[in-house]
């Protein structure tokens, strides 16, 4: 699962300003990993690039993986179903994984999700860059409890889709670097489940630390491990954060 992801040139396809043609725009490929995001135009303010990304790895193709943008349709969050045959107790046949990527200035991911939250299917797992602090995942960041607060809307959020904060097993590492030195690293990337899912054995994540892994991002990666199924191996995600616009395979 990637935020702010750098889409790069894939082809051309007619113009009628450009007798070249206009680039088309789209993820990095890999043969593992098959990409699941809406399709955007550049040229249309209504369809501009996605700044949220996720890969399902092919083995999981058995789980029959499917973009929900049927549900929604926004720049900044997208929405995966896996189709479980035989979940875990507990764990609904309908695994549905929610990627966010909430602007810190306008908070607009936050703020489209709650506005159709009644409208979401039953939430297992989601995660992304939501560029909110505070004292409940940062110990150095203030408590907003401002009911108008980023933070009290995101729990806000988090209640109305019946799902809950998750703490990583190395608790209050930093996710964003900034390149400032002078600047304080933070905890603005985060994970939150359903109790079905955090009551799983061995669900857990931890914030990578080797800065070999972050491939130039401010941002460091989160490791995900997620048991479902009865039958198959385990699920595990490896979400990545903003790649400065480099390419991520």
């Amino acid at each position: 699962m990637f935020q702010e992801p750098g889409w790069k040139g894939v082809r051309r396809q007619p113009s009628t300003k450009n007798k070249e043609g206009d680039v088309a725009c789209g993820p990095p490929l890999h043969n593992s990993w098959r990409p699941f995001m809406e399709a955007f135009d550049n040229r249309d303010e209504d369809r501009a690039a996605r700044r949220v990304l996720t890969y399902i790895n092919r083995r999981l193709d058995v789980f029959k993986p499917q973009l929900r943008s049927d549900i929604i349709k926004h720049r900044d969050a997208s929405l995966v179903t896996l189709h479980l045959p035989q979940p875990r107790r507990g764990i609904p046949h309908e695994f549905n994984i929610l990627n966010v990527y909430n602007d810190g200035e306008t908070h607009a991911a936050v703020h489209e999700l709650r506005r159709i939250s009644e409208t979401l299917p039953r939430i297992s797992l989601c995660a992304g860059d939501f560029n909110i602090q505070d004292c409940t995942w940062d110990k150095g960041a203030v408590n907003q409890i401002r009911p108008s607060s980023p933070f009290m809307r995101l729990q806000e959020l988090f209640t109305d889709l019946e799902i809950q904060y998750v703490h990583p097993v190395n608790r209050g590492t930093p996710t964003r670097i900034p390149d400032d030195e002078n600047s304080r690293a933070s905890v603005i990337d985060l994970v939150a489940a359903s109790a079905a899912l955090i009551n799983q054995e061995g669900f857990h994540y931890k914030i990578k630390v080797d800065d070999r892994e972050r491939w130039g991002s401010d941002h460091r990666p989160l490791q995900i491990e997620v048991p479902i199924s009865g039958s198959e191996p385990e699920m595990r995600y490896m979400r990545r954060f903003r790649q400065n616009d480099r390419e991520c395979f």
